[in-house]
């Protein structure tokens, strides 16, 4: 009995492992797994959002910015109407006496007239041109001259005598003639000069005719302007700005 039992638990048995022997045999084996390489790791790691070198400021300005709306070209000509139409300076004019002094230098020292060309004369200098110039400006261009045949000279120029600074008053006035400029003078105060108005003078259509002198690029250019004057209206206080300030040469006319 014992040997029986036996036998029948050795033939369970291996007929179990022959069972599972089959299913094994009979199951695919999955293919093995290849062996990832691992990719060496950088040896300085980019950050995630790098920051440029040379960060930008935010507000750039720009490198030339416009420059602001330039102011108007200065006018060529003074207004008529400016109550200091006399310019600060004295501009020299056709036969107007200069005196000329060059410091320790006597034989050039000397008084000229301006020619009614424009042009004065001095030794070693010749001609050169002086109209509508200032005397300060003449004689900085006198020294520049000058300084091919003298050491460092120093050159003063003068007015030794104007042609220009006087005014002229004609027509229906009781003393027509010519008068000094002297200082800073009205039209009212010119009329007073001359008088007063004769009788039948026509007050409300005064004249004053004016030349207007410019140099440009060394060229002296002169316009005609007429300046109409209502002396009435100006003596009952209205148009105040037609009594202006003379300049030299100015023509009063009153018909």
């Amino acid at each position: 009995m014992t040997r029986e039992f036996t036998a029948v638990v050795v033939v369970a048995v291996s007929t179990l492992a022959g069972s599972a022997a089959a299913q094994s045999a009979a199951a695919p084996t999955p293919p093995a797994k290849a062996p990832s390489q691992a990719r060496p790791a950088p040896a300085n790691p980019a950050p995630a959002n790098p920051a440029p070198a040379n960060p930008a400021p935010a507000n750039l300005a720009p490198a030339n910015l416009a420059p602001a709306a330039q102011a108007p070209a200065q006018a060529e000509f003074l207004s008529p109407y400016d109550r200091d139409t006399l310019t600060p300076e004295y501009r020299i004019a056709p036969g107007d006496v200069l005196s000329v002094f060059v410091w320790k230098e006597a034989e050039l020292s000397r008084d000229v007239r301006v020619r009614p060309d424009g042009y004065v004369t001095m030794p070693l200098m010749g001609d050169l041109f002086a109209v509508a110039k200032t005397p300060r400006g003449l004689a900085a261009e006198l020294a520049q001259a000058l300084s091919q045949f003298v050491n460092s000279p120093v050159v003063t120029v003068t007015l030794g005598d104007s042609s220009a600074l006087r005014f002229y008053v004609v027509g229906q006035v009781e003393k027509p003639g010519e008068f000094p400029l002297v200082g800073r003078t009205t039209v009212m105060q010119a009329l007073a000069l001359a008088g007063g108005f004769r009788e039948y003078a026509k007050t409300e259509e005064v004249k004053i005719l004016r030349q207007e002198l410019s140099v440009t690029g060394g060229r002296t250019k002169t316009r005609e302007i007429v300046l109409p004057l209502n002396y009435k209206s100006l003596a009952q206080g209205q148009n105040l700005h037609q009594n202006f300030a003379l300049k030299p040469g100015d023509v009063i006319v009153v018909p």
